[in-house]
């Protein structure tokens, strides 16, 4: 059974495990989902599964990535965490369409953000979202990032990156964030 890293109101973040490839090959296989990602569907659930047991950033980071689950059902909504990229901390989301528009992403999002300074140390977070992808870019200001540059991601030239430090997001929201968490040996 795969790790709990931490859980929401609604929501649990666990680490992915080799049997939610299924579930990762139906969401990266939805056009829409991938519209402004610049990732590829996967070949096969296969294919997916090999990607979960090679995931290295649990071991090599401490932190990666995250199954996203809502914790009424233990429907799979998808993935968000934090994962280092060229040496930044970066944080990702990606939720099945039909979850979309319920504040799942905001809530694992927030979660990753307060986990990452508060129990990770670390100093600084990004985030990137094509300009047109502006319900992303409202998750992303919801936790607090703001814009910071335009750069090239993946082959995309002029691609908004965000930022946000530890030192400008006041105590008491990030401890409100954290609250809001129920631990792993709650649920």
């Amino acid at each position: 059974m795969a790790r709990v890293t931490l859980a929401t109101a609604r929501l649990v973040l666990r680490e992915f495990e080799p049997d939610d490839a299924a579930a990762m090959v139906e969401l990266n296989s939805d056009p829409e989902v991938l519209r402004y990602t610049g990732d590829k569907p996967f070949e096969s659930v296969e294919a997916a599964r090999r990607f979960l047991e090679a995931y290295p950033d649990y071991r090599a980071n401490g932190f990666g990535r995250w199954a996203v689950i809502l914790a009424a059902t233990g429907d799979f909504a998808g993935w968000c965490g934090l994962k280092r990229v060229d040496g930044e901390v970066d944080l990702g989301y990606r939720l099945h369409r039909r979850f979309w528009g319920a504040g799942f992403a905001t809530e694992a999002a927030r979660a990753s953000v307060a986990h990452g300074f508060l129990e990770l140390g670390l100093e600084e977070i990004i985030a990137r979202a094509w300009a047109p992808n502006l319900a992303s870019i409202r998750v992303i200001e919801k936790c607090g990032l703001r814009f910071w540059k335009l750069a090239r991601h993946f082959d995309t030239d002029g691609v908004p990156h965000f930022r946000v430090g530890r030192h400008e997001l006041a105590p008491e929201l990030l401890r409100s964030w954290a609250a809001c968490q129920r631990t792993p040996d709650t649920l």
